[in-house]
């Protein structure tokens, strides 16, 4: 479990420095757009 969240860490740290939140964002809300048929 300790891994789990060590890595999971790692890749929210990875996401903010590569500025890669913002996108993942707006990726996800049109994911749930494309599967609400909207």
């Amino acid at each position: 479990m300790k891994w789990v969240i060590i890595i999971f860490a790692a890749i929210i740290t990875f996401a903010i420095v590569t500025g890669y939140m913002g996108g993942a964002k707006e990726a996800a809300g049109n994911y749930g757009k494309v599967m609400r048929g909207g």
